[in-house]
């Protein structure tokens, strides 16, 4: 490294042994050098970023932070500048402060294989007390809120939902059709019971539904994949399920339309739905089915196609380890435990078990809608459909 650099007049030159200081863990020697670099018209990120590196290196956390905003003045996207002001926060015991910017240079710039190693000494560094610090605040909040939370006679769902979310410990779901978008809508991943009283007469007739279901497997009767190709329609992200009968479909009512041949083989059902507000809108709903999921298969997370129904799933044979996951909410089936959910908000299924699992699917209106909303709705649908027939 050049000893005499005091003499240069090359600001530039100036910097590079700076650099060569620095990386010789040299910081006092990095600084003087960056400095004068300063002092002959050099103002970049560069030099501010050597200048906050070896100032906090040398303990000195107040021009590390002078330094590091520079930087962050010269280019906003600079993560080791922000990993600098963390470093200077957490020895000045400023926790909240030292977790915020080590989170924005994680975000700005995460961990990867081919990081520069002296960097990725300090991005690493950076990740475990952003970890740990993580940590300390959710013991903290924990200890102020936890009281709250125990009353059971005042604790809500929501008061809960709220502390995991400021925790990080789930994250925000929300309605995202792949087709048709209804606003204003209340956001429920599974629907309150308490909106929908034809449950429990539904739920009375699981035996002789499940009776009809034995009696169309023990008659080996074929249950199709539930998603099929349509050449007329770019192929979307299917995650390898179309013309899979890993999940498999034997339809009452498919698009709209019911199925005879079907009906006439599960009477009861097909009357257990008749007497429900199933969806009725033009070629696309309803959809009623035995819903078949292999054994060891899965079902990948998915969205559906318009909010405006609820999916119903009436459990019928539930071998253990398998799943069921709405946004932040993930449920085991239970034989006969009915329950509705809003298929637009993200979700997925899993069958780890040895034996396929049934349930029974149908789709009913969302209980805000009224007539006229619901006329709306067909009309569109049938509107698309019908477009360029």
């Amino acid at each position: 490294m050049t000893t005499g650099t005091q003499f240069s007049t090359n600001p530039q030159q100036l910097l590079g042994d700076a650099i060569a200081a620095l990386r010789a863990t040299q910081p006092e020697n990095a600084v003087l050098l960056a400095k004068q670099a300063v002092e002959l018209g050099l103002d970049d990120t560069t030099v501010w970023g050597v200048i906050a590196l070896a100032s906090r290196n040398m303990g000195d956390y107040e021009t590390a932070h002078e330094a590091a905003d520079r930087a962050i003045a010269h280019e906003a996207r600079n993560a080791r500048a922000f990993v600098v002001k963390g470093d200077a926060f957490f020895a000045q015991n400023n926790p909240r402060a030292a977790a915020a910017f080590y989170q924005r240079a994680l975000t700005l710039s995460p961990l990867h294989p081919e990081m520069v190693q002296e960097i990725r000494v300090e991005f690493l560094r950076a990740q475990t007390r952003l970890q740990d610090l993580q940590t300390a605040f959710s013991q903290h909040m924990t200890s102020e809120v936890q009281p709250l939370l125990d009353n059971t006679d005042r604790c809500t769902p929501r008061m809960q939902g709220a502390v995991d979310l400021l925790l990080g410990k789930r994250r925000l779901f929300y309605p995202e059709p792949r087709h048709i978008m209804i606003p204003d809508l209340p956001v429920h991943e599974f629907y309150p019971r308490d909106q929908f009283p034809w449950l429990e007469n539904l739920e009375a007739k699981t035996s002789v539904i499940l009776d009809e279901l034995n009696g169309l497997i023990a008659h080996g009767t074929s249950f199709d994949p539930y998603l099929t190709e349509n050449n007329e329609r770019p192929v979307f992200d299917t995650h390898g399920m179309a013309g899979n009968d890993d999940w498999g479909a034997f339809y009452l009512w498919k698009n709209g339309e019911a199925i005879p041949e079907n009906q006439s083989l599960c009477r009861e059902t097909t009357k257990a739905m008749n007497a429900l507000p199933l969806v009725f809108s033009g070629k696309r709903c309803p959809n009623v089915l035995f819903s078949r999921l292999k054994a060891g298969a899965t079902i990948p997370p998915h969205n559906g196609m318009i909010n405006s129904r609820l999916i119903g799933h009436l459990p019928l044979i539930i071998p253990d380890d398998c799943g069921f996951r709405v946004g932040n909410q993930t449920r085991q089936w239970a034989l006969g435990e009915a329950f509705l959910f809003d298929d637009t908000i993200e979700h997925e299924a899993w069958n780890h078990s040895s034996e396929d699992r049934f349930v029974l699917i149908f789709e009913v209106w969302k209980p805000e809608l009224n007539e006229a909303e619901q006329e709306l709705i067909t009309r569109m649908l049938t509107a698309v459909d019908s477009y360029g027939a």
